[in-house]
């Protein structure tokens, strides 16, 4: 039960940067590229940290973090190739953000499908958010002048939706079981 309260603050703290990050973008779009890789790379290597010990917790309905061993590999890589290269990375920076944002959408689409089928009522806020997440990710993808102020908002726009998303997620998905013993027999967690 600790591991999950950790994991859940570290997602809710990284949520909450991304959020800061793509406000920032939306109100500075001019920052510098090289800047940004260091910002952005840093948070996604953070992100996916907390995204594979969230995924080695066990919260009651198992969705907030069921796909973040592959999302945790995948972000700490992006992080890690922003922070190792930002020269390269900002040649196609839009694009990288995009797959960022679109990787984490359509995982998020799936934990709204999942979410329905465990009769949480606001699944389908879990599933706009994905939509647009993955919307704004295909820009991203499609529109590859990175340097441009109106990219960098978009860029920003992105990151705010993807981190409120993930905050949404990590609030209203994960549960913390409060197990007395009858419950740790019927979750088959006896090893007492």
């Amino acid at each position: 039960m600790k591991t999950i309260k950790q994991a859940k603050v570290f997602y809710v703290i990284c949520s909450v940067l991304l959020c800061i990050v793509g406000v920032l973008l939306i109100i500075f779009p001019n920052v510098s590229a090289i800047t940004l890789c260091y910002v952005i790379g840093t948070i996604a290597a953070l992100c996916g940290v907390a995204k594979i010990v969230g995924y080695f917790s066990h919260d009651l309905y198992n969705l907030a973090f069921q796909f973040d061993l592959a999302l945790g590999i995948f972000m700490t890589a992006v992080g890690a190739i922003m922070l190792i290269s930002p020269e390269k990375v900002t040649k196609f920076f839009s694009v990288m953000i995009g797959l960022f944002v679109m990787v984490d959408g359509v995982f998020k689409l799936q934990t709204a499908v999942d979410a329905k089928r465990f009769g949480l009522s606001n699944w389908w806020l879990i599933l706009i958010g994905a939509l647009l997440c993955v919307a704004f990710s295909l820009i991203l993808i499609i529109h590859i002048d990175s340097g441009s102020g109106i990219m960098m908002i978009l860029v920003g726009i992105s990151l705010l939706i993807d981190g409120i998303q993930n905050l949404f997620n990590a609030l209203y998905t994960v549960r913390i079981m409060k197990m007395d013993s009858k419950d740790k027999y019927y979750r088959g967690d006896h090893n007492d």
